[in-house]
């Protein structure tokens, strides 16, 4: 979200930023102004509490109600007095919301002017669909299944506690009730714009005209780079593993990153590990390499396999570069990333979070022996290249604000041109 508003600042438009104030720097460092979010408005990192063993379905969906409730119930109020603040504040002609700003529905759903608003696509389509399973599942779809039936049994019985509860939220904040299911709430906005290419998307013939598929916003650039002192090794690797856990979920590092290292460690191959925060790593193998942050425009391109948690961005970086996947993920939308790169075949879903060593090496080894992971990456990878994620959501904002400035401008000269009407 961040670069798409620098964009959009660097083509002319003014920006304000409702977020966090953690990243207060960020924003005033790319020349945004920012609006703070209250704590009662932030999003919580994946609970941890289901560790139990229990099957992963089950797990998938008692995780999943209480993420809903706190990533996108629990914030929705205090994001919306927020997001009021700004409007009463300043003349905005669009919102840009992403998936979880959930704010934004109250102020679609009360009856009143406000301006455009645009859902910003940063996980997996939600939307449900007649050719699809209910999101959350993690199923793949099959050719010519039905999957009304299900969807109704899913919104009906399964979520209909969750459901309640937004509409309590939208009530008490003078709204009408949600008409449809919160997985898709998208569909009220103006447009969704969906960081990603249709080709890593499942087909849906009933997909809503209001959604653009724009590609997902990368950086281009390595720029300032301050390589660690074991980069050589990397430069001179016959293969090249990166493992990542995000910048997320990625407090218990031993899940991931841990496992891979021991999976990998009698193999011929350098692996990469990125932590997303400090790490104590004493005892990693010598083939293992650990850094905080690496930009992947120069590590990505000398990676053959990616094991990953499934973070949307993290994935799509390395299609971009036309990298076989191998992903373990079952929080948040990890699991549905997971089931989409197996579905379009760039790579491996483990179907857990916390894989065994020796799963993970049997996957690497699979992928590393299978050519049309790779071939499929790129495929995909190409698309993304072929993508222009900003421009294309510039051009979409700067529609608007241009139809706003015209209806502005004939207001003006209509006010001024009709005669004044004679006293009652």
């Amino acid at each position: 979200m961040m670069r798409i508003g620098a964009h959009l600042q660097r083509i002319g438009h003014d920006i304000i930023v409702i977020s966090a104030p953690d990243f207060r720097d960020d924003v005033e460092g790319a020349g945004l102004r920012l609006v703070p979010l209250g704590p009662d408005a932030r999003v919580r990192p994946p609970s941890q509490q289901q560790r139990i063993p229990m099957p992963s379905l089950l797990r998938r969906y008692l995780l999943g109600l209480a993420e809903l409730e706190s990533t996108f119930v629990s914030p929705l109020a205090a994001q919306y007095d927020a997001l009021e603040q700004v409007l009463a504040e300043e003349p905005v002609d669009v919102v840009l919301a992403d998936l979880t700003f959930t704010g934004v529905l109250a102020l679609l759903l009360r009856d009143r002017p406000r301006p455009e608003v645009f859902t910003i696509g940063v996980g997996p389509v939600t939307l449900s669909s007649a050719d699809t399973p209910p999101f959350g599942m993690a199923w793949a779809p099959r050719p010519g299944m039905d999957y009304d039936g299900v969807h109704r049994v899913v919104q009906g019985l399964m979520l209909r506690g969750v459901q309640k509860s937004l509409n309590r939220e939208l009530e008490a904040l003078g709204a009408r009730p949600s008409p449809v299911g919160l997985v898709d709430w998208p569909r009220l906005a103006d447009r969704l714009v969906q960081l990603t290419v249709p080709t890593f998307e499942y087909p849906r013939q009933d997909l809503p005209g209001s959604v653009d598929f724009v590609g997902p916003v990368l950086p281009d650039e390595v720029g300032a780079f301050d390589a660690p002192d074991w980069w050589p090794e990397v430069l001179a690797a016959r293969t090249v593993v990166h493992v990542t856990q995000g910048t997320f979920d990625n407090h218990d590092h031993d899940r991931l990153i841990g496992a891979t290292a021991s999976a990998l460690k009698e193999m011929d191959i350098v692996v990469v590990a990125t932590t997303g925060r400090p790490f104590e790593c004493t005892d990693m193998p010598p083939n293992v390499f650990v850094a905080e942050w690496l930009p992947y425009a120069a590590l990505l391109p000398h990676v053959d396999v990616m094991v990953t948690n499934g973070g949307y961005g993290g994935v799509q970086h390395a299609l971009r570069y036309g990298i076989p996947l191998i992903v373990a993920g079952e929080s948040s939308d990890k699991a549905e990333v997971a089931a989409r790169v197996a579905y379009t075949g760039v790579g491996v879903n483990l179907g857990t979070d916390a894989p065994s060593p020796a799963r993970i090496r049997a996957a690497v080894e699979h992928v590393l022996a299978r050519p049309d992971y790779g071939a499929a990456a790129q495929r995909i990878g190409s698309d993304i290249v072929g993508s222009r994620a900003l421009d294309s959501i510039g051009s979409l904002v700067s529609g608007v604000t241009q139809l706003s400035s015209l209806k502005g401008a004939l207001r003006e000269q209509y006010s001024r041109s009709s005669p004044p009407q004679p006293p009652q």
